[in-house]
């Protein structure tokens, strides 16, 4: 039997996580271990799933480029946390990272996004501050340590061409003038978990991408075309129903953009919207 579905990036944001939610590696470690999410709209997605918690969004790409959370510093709930069986341990400083990160093992999973991976599997995460934030200076203590890393990325991510020759081009002094936040990228090391992987996790089917993008709303949508048995496909047609129409993932202030002499804008470089006289709204 074969379904043809279209997910919107909200929708397969939303089914990445249940699919994230069904892997054995997440349960076990749910039992046995400590689960890291660090976070974005994807893994927030994650974190609904997981324990009902959204997540602090920090930055972001709107139409008007590479911006930050206006509201980011007034949200209570954090940018990353930690499960530990029923426990969920927020992680709002430095401080928080440097206390927590040492007790991490290999029976442990970090689960991050990503802003673009290509097709040799590898990921990066944009910065825009000078040290990456208070997260992404402590994933090398978690790869020394042999951590394994979850890459939650929804397809509109996938990029042409090879990461690695495209990381050492960017960066925020690299970049003679920006709409938005100049931006570095960060390569991360771990297995790619796309709406492919979510919809083959959630039944026993096979899923192609068929088409790419759309119009009305459906602007870096995916389209698929997924079969398998009659049962296993009846349980993929149950699961898309669920999520259509699904919204971003995230406190409704924090996914409203910055705009100039917001708090960040100290820490950002090359943002053309933070030069005086500039009509924009936007940092």
């Amino acid at each position: 039997m074969r379904i043809q579905i279209t997910l919107t990036s909200p929708e397969g944001k939303r089914i990445i996580a249940k699919g994230i939610k069904r892997l054995p590696e997440v349960h076990r470690v749910r039992k046995r271990g400590k689960l890291l999410l660090k976070g974005g709209t994807t893994v927030s997605a994650v974190s609904e799933e997981l324990c009902g918690k959204p997540m602090r969004i920090s930055g972001m790409i709107t139409p008007q480029g590479t911006l930050t959370s206006r509201w980011k510093h007034e949200i209570p709930w954090s940018h990353a946390c930690i499960l530990r069986g029923n426990e969920v341990i927020p992680l709002h400083t430095r401080e928080d990272w440097g206390r927590e990160v040492p007790s991490f093992t290999p029976e442990d999973l970090v689960i991050t996004g990503a802003n673009a991976f290509d097709a040799q599997g590898r990921a990066a995460i944009m910065a825009a501050t000078y040290d990456g934030g208070s997260s992404l200076p402590f994933f090398q203590t978690l790869l020394i340590e042999g951590v394994p890393f979850l890459v939650a990325v929804g397809l509109e991510k996938f990029v042409p061409g090879n990461l690695e020759e495209v990381i050492p081009l960017a960066g925020r002094r690299k970049v003679d003038l920006s709409y938005g936040a100049a931006v570095g990228l960060v390569p991360v090391f771990g297995g790619i978990f796309t709406e492919i992987e979510a919809l083959e996790s959630l039944a026993g089917v096979k899923a192609r991408v068929i088409g790419k993008g759309g119009i009305h709303g459906a602007e870096g949508s995916t389209t698929f075309l997924v079969d398998g048995p009659p049962k296993e496909v009846i349980k993929i047609d149950k699961i898309y129903q669920s999520i259509k129409g699904s919204k971003l993932s995230g406190d409704p202030r924090n996914l409203i953009p910055c705009q100039r002499g917001s708090l960040s804008c100290k820490n950002h470089v090359g943002c053309l919207y933070k030069r005086p006289g500039h009509g924009k709204t936007a940092e």
